[in-house]
């Protein structure tokens, strides 16, 4: 018996599996391209697409498989999904939860993509098969879903990095699976089956624009779900932030407290031994009595924490060579909790600080610091010279450390700080300078 055998026309039999594993790379792959990749992300990237074509579209060009009915349908694109999900863990550096979202929600844009391409084609048809003349069936088909990934991109994938949401984990998005799993695809499915059974134009074209919806329903969902997630990963760690602030400063001002007491005693006994005239430098004591100053230089504006904070980082400039001028009303800060004045004033000094140690121009290694009572409010304001001038996102500089996910914690642990406090934070830089001013005690503090 002879079997025609030829390789070209079973492979072009094949398109459609071809068309599938194509039009679900693109989207999937494009969202996981945002997430952490591995060294050899590319030579797995190229290994796992070719075990995809062939497991998918072998069995259709060896004449295996031949068609699908719906319950087959939902099985195979069901475990596809699953599938992907395999693909991104293997090919990315990413947790299960991660490679869930990228699974889903690239499954979804397909999703989303045909169902428009199909309901376009029904409507300027009007037939429930949906052919339209060449050329036109040929740009519907793949202009649409073309223009959905693009639309994909800009709406979701870039706002991934944007909000930076690709270190995000979230346990819903198991959910999400069965979501798609059951909405998603189950949903297609039925209204594919509903043609053969010859449904009603119009109910066709209702429940194509449902389809879709669902889709764009689907997408903002996960979206919000990450984004939710990070905001309270942020919040967490705001409060951890404040939390070891407050801890910081019970033992700063024990040290500071400590320090002088000791200093104070130092400096009385290089007295006593210079008035009983022993033999001993005097100019060597001196010396002493100076670094002894130096140390028991205590800060007093009238408020216990901000003495605290402003003492302690007098330290840290005086052992950086920077010069810290403060003209400070401590009293104007006394609604204000110890532990919220604490976090505000070190984390604007220390950014201070932090700037400042990268000027070379001694006379530009300054920090000025002014706390006024304005009314019956509170100015703040901090002004140091920067090398470079920084970058700003929603009104706070963008940390220049790589490691964004860890860092910019400070910056917005002030804003909430100000917020609580029933006042506005304003950070700018100009002429080579930043400044950093707060109006705080307004009605609206807690």
């Amino acid at each position: 018996m002879f079997v025609d055998f030829n390789p070209f026309k079973q492979l072009m039999n094949a398109g459609w599996a071809i068309q599938i594993a194509v039009t679900l790379t693109i989207p999937i792959a494009m969202l996981a391209h945002r997430f952490p990749h591995r060294n050899d992300t590319p030579r797995r990237a190229v290994i796992a697409f070719a075990l995809l074509l062939a497991g998918t579209v072998g069995p259709v060009a060896t004449g295996i498989v031949t068609g699908l009915d719906e319950l087959q349908s939902f099985v195979v694109f069901s475990a596809l999904l699953a599938v992907y999900v395999g693909i991104v863990l293997y090919v990315y550096d990413v947790s299960p939860w991660q490679a869930l979202f990228c699974a889903t929600a690239g499954y979804t844009l397909q999703n989303l993509g045909s169902g428009l391409e199909v309901l376009l084609s029904i409507v300027l048809s009007h037939r429930a098969s949906g052919t339209l003349p060449e050329p036109f069936q040929t740009i519907a088909q793949y202009g649409v879903p073309l223009a959905i990934c693009v639309a994909g991109y800009f709406l979701l994938a870039r706002r991934i990095d944007h909000n930076r949401l690709a270190n995000v984990e979230d346990k819903s998005m198991l959910l999400m699976f069965a979501v798609v799993v059951f909405v998603i695809i189950g949903f297609d499915i039925i209204i594919k089956g509903l043609v053969w059974d010859g449904v009603k134009y119009t109910h066709l074209v209702l429940l194509r624009l449902v389809h879709p919806l669902l889709c764009v329903f689907v997408l903002f969902a996960e979206y919000e779900i990450l984004y939710a997630r990070r905001m309270s990963d942020e919040k967490d760690a705001t409060e951890r932030l404040l939390a070891e602030r407050e801890r910081q400063y019970t033992l700063s001002r024990e040290n500071i407290e400590a320090i002088n007491i000791k200093c104070h005693d130092i400096r009385h006994q290089i007295r006593h031994l210079a008035d009983k005239g022993e033999v001993v430098d005097k100019d060597v004591l001196a010396d002493i009595a100076h670094e002894v100053n130096v140390y028991d230089s205590v800060v007093q504006t009238g408020n216990d924490a901000l003495d605290t904070i402003l003492t302690e980082k007098s330290l840290a400039c005086s052992n950086e060579g920077i010069v810290l001028s403060c003209i400070a009303d401590g009293s104007a800060l006394d609604f204000m909790t110890p532990s919220d004045i604490y976090s505000l004033f070190g984390n604007a000094l220390d950014n201070a600080i932090e700037a400042t140690r990268k000027i070379g121009d001694p006379e530009h290694r300054t920090i000025t610091l002014n706390v006024e009572r304005r009314g019956k409010m509170c100015a703040m304001s901090v002004e140091n010279y920067c090398a470079e001038a920084p970058r700003f996102k929603d009104g706070l500089p963008l940390t220049t450390k790589r490691d964004r996910m860890n860092h910019g914690f400070g910056t917005r642990s002030m804003q909430c700080i100000v917020a609580r406090n029933g006042g506005t934070l304003h950070m700018g830089a100009r002429n080579g300078v930043f400044y950093l001013n707060a109006l705080l005690g307004g009605d609206g503090r807690q």
